[in-house]
């Protein structure tokens, strides 16, 4: 019984505040009708892979920036992307790519590509069933396959979400299917299987502890590996703003093999639009 008491406290109804950084997973509740949520932060990561280009090295990915907005009660669209990415090259290899690379020295950057997507709540958590939604989208080709950071490739993605409270833990699972051009074969594409899971604990009103394993598996080829994530942070509510830390770690030879992770997010009423 001496563990009572903190059974008690894990498990204590707790209003978590809907920040989506630093997860990758998908929450199923979408966005309040006419917020806005805008975030913004860096990520800063060891050992990244780009096989298609043969390029490896450090890194920085400056204004990875997510907007989201609450179409209706149950519909959120989103636009999520980052502004520019910075490669400091530790190695370079033969690849499919190294012809068409156009720059010099041991850098290169370009802007990342940018996704669109839309998230539609089901149903709503309640008599013990979890929260159920969806989320489908696109991701564009917006940098250049010529600076070796882009596969320059249309992907398509759906999943379906699953989110349940605790007391103060709660759970998020995205299961989906997404469909990677191949950047090798044209007018081929790989078909691969994504997840998320995460946890998150509400330590009081204003902290958050979070953890995020995440990935895709199937049979991906140069380009579009398979991917073993796993993200441990906090969120921290304080002066109006939304702060997130998180740390990376990779278990994929293509994967970046660990990484550091800011934001901020801060949310909007729009009142322009109707009720």
């Amino acid at each position: 019984m001496k563990y009572l008491p903190l059974l008690l406290l894990i498990f204590q109804p707790a209003l978590l505040f809907s920040q989506q950084r630093p997860l990758i997973t998908e929450r199923a509740e979408t966005v309040k009708k006419n917020i806005l949520l805008f975030d913004i932060g860096m990520e800063f990561l060891q050992d990244a892979v780009f096989a298609f280009s043969g390029l490896e090295g450090d890194l920085t990915r400056i204004g990875v920036v997510g907007v989201r907005f609450g179409a209706a009660d149950n519909v959120e669209i989103q636009i999520l992307g980052t502004i520019q990415n910075i490669l400091s090259i530790k190695n370079r290899y033969d690849a499919p790519n190294t012809p068409n690379l156009d720059f010099s020295g041991n850098s290169t950057s370009d802007f990342g590509d940018f996704t669109m997507a839309t998230k539609v709540l089901l149903k709503e958590e309640g008599n013990g069933w979890p929260a159920l939604g969806t989320r489908f989208g696109f991701q564009m080709p917006n940098a250049s396959n010529q600076n070796g950071l882009s596969n320059d490739e249309t992907n398509f993605f759906s999943s379906f979400l699953l989110q349940k409270q605790f007391g103060r833990l709660q759970f998020f699972t995205e299961l989906g299917l997404v469909v990677l051009g191949d950047p090798v074969s044209p007018g081929a594409q790989d078909d691969l299987f994504t997840y998320g899971f995460a946890l998150m604990h509400s330590l009081n009103d204003q902290i958050n502890l979070v953890v995020d394993a995440y990935g895709r598996v199937g049979a991906g080829g140069i380009g579009t590996e398979e991917q073993t994530r796993l993200r441990l942070g906090t969120q921290i509510k304080a002066a109006g703003l939304y702060w997130d830390v998180a740390l990376l770690l990779g278990f994929r030879h293509t994967d970046p093999s660990s990484g550091l992770i800011v934001g901020v997010s801060k949310a909007f009423q729009l009142p322009f639009f109707g009720n």
